[in-house]
């Protein structure tokens, strides 16, 4: 960041009337770019505002390449709650290049033939010169934002935003290049020119003011560091790790479900899926169990809610129709298991079930269980009395 001198020379002044009252219409600028050596520390805005206090901890999904960052790509997840913003009264003229991506620099609509590397990939580069009002930064909570991540890495990604800055100032785009026009480089240098000069030279660039800003938050930059998965379809990690330790979730709850040795890999997979719908029947069970409604004064004890709950033609119904409810994250094997009648295969799959969805299976438990209970000829009564406490309470 450069610290512009409030200090103008008269020939630096005279030269710019000079060029501003001469100028019919904007030049060409032909189609010849340059990347800078410049490694900008700042991001444009798509949408600047006076107020960024609803980006400040918005993570950037990590396809999201730093050439292409822009707020619009940020997303705020549980774990932003974490990372706060806060105030901080700033002041002082600067003038520094600014990283825009396709989104900023169209929303500007400003011919550039400039463009800075980052990580490999270019990025439209624009210089700002602005006048800081105010900057805004994240408190970050770093234990609970660790543990946030950790228990629900598809919540949290490696970059968020750290802060904004808030100043009166301009926009400028390269239209040439240091050396063009037979300008006096030296007098329209950056460092002895007001901060709203119509033409400055920087970065071996000569730069044109093209658009204004007033009391507007129109940059940010980014913390790195966070080990995230935030938009990868990969964010478990596929090597088989998961079937010895069960990941965690704030959304809902993981399985892992184990085939029989199966005469195919198909076969296999259609039976580890079984088994895992199989656990969620029994957690099911056990939620309705631990729940707020008395189970004693309804079923009876604990584990016999449990038992019907594990009826065959219960779980085989309930199986069927929560094939909805029940995702497939992540699948491991096969892996060849030997038999006397030959090889079999052994699948496993990691099962995943949001807790949006545990109220209408519980429901749907129980109805299953009621149905049963009729076809056999017993008494439903107190059942059907804990169907509706559920119902009531949800």
């Amino acid at each position: 960041m450069t610290r512009v001198s409030s200090v103008a020379l008269a020939l630096a002044l005279a030269t710019v009337a000079v060029g501003v009252g001469c100028a019919a219409a904007e030049p060409a600028i032909g189609t010849k770019t340059t990347v800078l050596s410049t490694k900008p520390s700042i991001y444009l805005r798509v949408t600047p505002d006076g107020d960024a206090s609803d980006i400040i901890g918005a993570f950037i999904p990590d396809e999201v390449s730093d050439a292409n960052v822009d707020e619009s790509s940020a997303v705020r997840t549980r774990c932003s709650k974490f990372i706060t913003a806060k105030r901080v009264p700033a002041s002082g003229q600067y003038s520094e290049v600014a990283a825009a991506s396709s989104g900023a620099a169209g929303k500007l609509g400003v011919k550039n033939i400039a463009k800075v590397d980052i990580g490999g990939q270019s990025s439209e580069a624009l210089l700002v010169r602005y006048t800081l009002i105010e900057k805004m930064q994240a408190d970050v909570d770093e234990d609970n934002l660790q543990r946030c991540c950790e228990s629900a890495p598809d919540q949290c990604s490696k970059r968020f935003i750290s802060g904004a800055l808030m100043a009166d100032g301009n926009y400028y785009a390269a239209t040439d290049f240091g050396s063009g026009g037979g300008a006096d480089v030296e007098a329209l240098k950056v460092a002895n020119l007001p901060i709203d000069a119509s033409v400055v030279f920087d970065s071996e660039m000569k730069w044109e003011r093209k658009v204004s800003f007033k009391r507007q938050y129109f940059a940010f930059n980014m913390r790195r560091g966070l080990a995230g998965g935030l938009g990868k379809t990969g964010a478990i990690a596929d090597d088989c790790s998961w079937t010895r330790k069960v990941p965690t979730d704030l959304d809902g709850m993981y399985f892992v479900g184990v085939s029989n040795p199966m005469l195919s890999e198909k076969e296999a997979r259609g039976d580890a899926l079984r088994d895992a719908k199989e656990q969620v029947v029994r957690y099911l069970g056990e939620w309705l169990a631990e729940g707020n409604m008395s189970v004693s004064k309804t079923v009876g004890t604990s584990n016999d809610l449990q038992t019907l709950m594990d009826d065959t033609k219960v779980k085989e119904s309930l199986s069927g129709g929560m094939a909805r409810s029940v995702k497939d994250r992540n699948w491991c094997g096969p892996e060849d298991q030997a038999s006397p009648s030959g090889m079999r295969q052994v699948m496993k799959v990691l099962a995943y079930f949001q807790n949006t969805e545990r109220d209408a299976a519980s429901k749907l438990a129980l109805q299953t269980i009621i149905q049963r209970q009729k076809e056999a000829g017993r008494d439903t009564k107190n059942l059907e009395e804990m169907l509706k406490g559920l119902e009531g309470a949800k």
